[in-house]
């Protein structure tokens, strides 16, 4: 009996000192949410001036979609990959064996590192052709 007349005493203690702190806590969000201000009509780029510069080029623009084949029968012949057995890292050599064994999906990839550009690939396939794929 004496157990549970302490429980609900500390709960009472608990619940009296919890509520200055609640009522201080909404307080605080009830000024914040009233400082908040709308931008006025015909002017809402003006907040984002002194920031907009410093926004990152590639975040504007959709990136290209590198070259690539829409279809296996464009990339044919496919050309000659190198040995998966000329590589010693694991991921390395999985990856030249699937350029070896499925050549019509990978000529259907385009390779993000943007290849195509400078080292004129054709596909992810064309990564495949040397050691490019395995830098």
């Amino acid at each position: 009996m004496r157990r549970a007349s302490f429980a609900r005493r500390g709960q009472r203690w608990f619940a009296f000192r919890l509520w200055p702190l609640v009522v201080a806590v909404g307080a605080l969000l009830a000024g914040a949410c009233a400082q908040h201000t709308e931008p006025a009509a015909g002017n809402s780029a003006a907040p984002h001036a002194e920031h907009a510069a410093s926004v990152a080029p590639q975040a504007k623009a959709t990136p290209r979609v590198p070259d690539h084949f829409l279809n296996p029968a464009e990339a044919k012949p496919f050309p000659i990959t190198l040995d998966p057995k000329t590589f010693t890292t694991p991921a390395v050599v999985k990856a030249y064996q699937l350029a070896k064994d499925i050549p019509e999906v990978l000529a259907q990839q385009p390779c993000y590192c943007y290849c195509d550009a400078g080292s004129g690939h054709k596909s992810l396939l064309h990564c495949h052709v040397d050691d490019h794929s395995a830098t």
